[in-house]
């Protein structure tokens, strides 16, 4: 999630933090965890040093500038021109033709029992 100009600027709050409290901070955490990233911020801007305060600023910036792009989902690749936008499993056809099955197995047949005659 991070890149190369946030690593650098962590590093450079890591040893201002280190210099003015004694303490620094830990970049690996500051880089990949936003949680972390807010509370070294804060400590940055609460400080009352203009160059953590910059830093802190450039920081986000720099979050800004690399903000993820959205990958763009293609069709599958497919071998043949007139292939390319189908889903890959083939072309669809119809169900082959079976032989229609006997009279007493269709679902047709189940409720006749024998030739149908209508009378008035």
């Amino acid at each position: 999630m991070s890149n190369q100009v946030q690593l650098r600027i962590a590093a450079r709050i890591h040893f201002i933090l280190k210099r003015d409290l004694g303490e620094g901070i830990n970049v690996p955490a500051m880089l990949s965890d936003a949680g972390e990233a807010r509370e070294v911020l804060f400590v940055c801007q609460a400080s009352g040093n203009r160059e953590l305060v910059s830093l802190a600023r450039q920081f986000v910036q720099a979050g800004k500038l690399a903000a993820p792009e959205v990958a763009v989902k293609a069709d599958a690749p497919q071998d043949a021109a007139w292939a390319r936008h189908t889903s890959g499993f083939g072309v669809s056809r119809p169900p082959a033709q079976e032989p229609e099955e006997s009279s007493w197995r269709s679902a047709t047949q189940w409720l006749r029992r024998g030739p149908r005659v209508v009378t008035r």
